[in-house]
């Protein structure tokens, strides 16, 4: 028995040997498509020797400063060029060490904002019903995920209000496109008042694609316009979780910009080091900055290793690969090829449906029936069973689904990948959807019940 605790204490898992791009191998050499990323994090792929050398010639100088006690240069130089390409005001960073970290300080700052602007009873917090914004306990109150929230049970806040921009399975779904994103951000008005409004209400935290918790749910267009103009009426900041759409994974370096909007708090982490070390950040709108500047003159604290100069030089040396290499770039030409490549197999597979996505984060659904948008039963755990398939055609990746339907999938390659390896991804899926194919027809439903 291993002493490793691991996620699944039933399961066997592969050990990894090396990883080089978008390849993984384990110790039987047996190769993998990382087609998620691991978590949505190793953007830039494995085995990048640039940045073992720049972890390697930092160490060497000092790897670790207290931020209570000292500044460091690599800390520095990256809060300058992450405010220069976060959108708008956002010009002041603060670093964590993880997604689940920024949402925690998130909460923590705009409550702190509100106390030094005299209006201590701005304490709610409203959120998605299906959302991720980390596992620490305040990060999972406003969390809408029903498979990790019921480790914790009654201990959590009851955050998630709001209902998901999922057009796929909403009531607003088939109105033109151009009026649905009004329609849908609206419910996020509807939640503000029934907290108590601008007198009770402190933030909003969402997605600009929900990736965990849904398998990429892409809002319809003139939705994060409508929820900026909806906060702004409200006096309620806006809290935007970009921890997997940051660092290019849509193409942009933040998805907020697709809308042109600015939030007032932008979370990001995972694709900021790549993988390659532990990174977080939360970065502020200068006015909100500019309050605690005023008033108590000090920030929430933060973590032992917030800010450590070994893990900014490797977000740094993440940064320099990413624009010398012209990594945004790659993810459009890429994205193209993504789209159409999941769209001919949905036409090919009648139990795939809804191809959505954005960049490199894509997602969709197993369904029994499209034209009822009917899913598979719970318990035959669609999405389980379909990163199992995968798996076994060396391919990895990500269970989206969660509670009640576990449906859906979400497929998130390195930013990296080269249009051969994506030919290679695709047909690695082919293979595993035949195979949910056939069990998915086992299940009770023949070919004449499939619209």
């Amino acid at each position: 028995m291993s002493a490793l605790l691991k996620n699944d204490l039933a399961k066997s898992y592969q050990t990894v040997a090396r990883g080089k791009g978008v390849w993984l191998w384990d110790t039987e050499g047996r190769d993998y498509i990382d087609g998620s990323s691991g978590a949505m994090t190793a953007n830039i792929g494995h085995g990048v020797a640039e940045i073992a050398d720049a972890m390697s010639a930092q160490a060497r100088e000092v790897a670790f400063a207290f931020t209570a006690q000292f500044t460091n240069a690599p800390a520095e130089e990256l809060a300058r060029r992450l405010t220069a390409l976060a959108p708008g005001d956002l010009d002041h960073v603060f670093f964590v060490n993880s997604g689940s970290e920024a949402s925690e300080h998130a909460m923590r700052l705009a409550l702190q904002v509100w106390r030094e602007r005299g209006r201590p009873g701005k304490t709610r917090f409203i959120s998605r019903q299906r959302s991720y914004h980390g596992m620490t306990m305040g990060a999972l109150s406003m969390s809408g995920h029903d498979g990790r929230r019921g480790d914790f049970g009654d201990y959590l806040h009851a955050f998630p209000e709001v209902p998901p921009a999922y057009a796929f399975r909403s009531h607003w779904g088939d109105l033109p496109e151009d009026e649905q994103g009004a329609v849908a951000a609206a419910e996020w008005e509807t939640a503000i008042l029934a907290a108590g409004g601008a007198d009770k209400v402190a933030a909003v935290i969402a997605e600009p694609i929900v990736g965990a918790a849904g398998g990429a749910l892409v809002p319809p267009p003139g939705y994060f316009t409508a929820l900026r103009e909806i906060c702004d009426r409200h006096d309620v900041l806006l809290i935007a979780d970009e921890v997997i759409t940051g660092m290019g994974r849509t193409g942009s370096w933040f998805a907020s910009g697709f809308e042109g909007i600015v939030p007032d708090i932008l979370n990001t982490a995972k694709g900021l080091s790549a993988g390659y070390t532990p990174m977080g950040a939360v970065i502020l709108r200068a006015p909100l900055v500019e309050t605690i500047r005023q008033g108590s003159g000090l920030a929430p604290y933060g973590h032992t290793f917030s800010g450590n100069p070994l893990s900014a030089a490797v977000c740094l040396a993440v940064l320099d690969y990413m624009e010398a290499h012209n990594v945004l770039g790659n993810v459009a030409a890429r994205a193209v090829e993504m789209e159409a490549g999941l769209k001919a197999l949905q036409q090919r597979y009648a139990h795939v449906a809804d191809v959505r996505g954005r960049g490199l984060l894509w997602g969709f659904e197993f369904v029994m029936d499209r034209q009822g948008k009917t899913p598979p039963p719970a318990e035959f755990n669609a999405t389980g069973t379909f990163v199992d398939l995968c798996w076994e055609e060396g391919l990895v990746v990500y269970p989206a689904g969660i509670k009640p339907l576990n449906n859906a999938c979400l497929i998130s390659p390195p930013l990296v990948i080269t249009a051969d390896e994506l030919t290679e991804l695709l047909a690695r899926m082919d293979r595993a959807l035949a195979k949910m194919e056939t069990r998915l027809l086992a299940l009770g439903q023949g070919q004449d019940a499939l619209a």
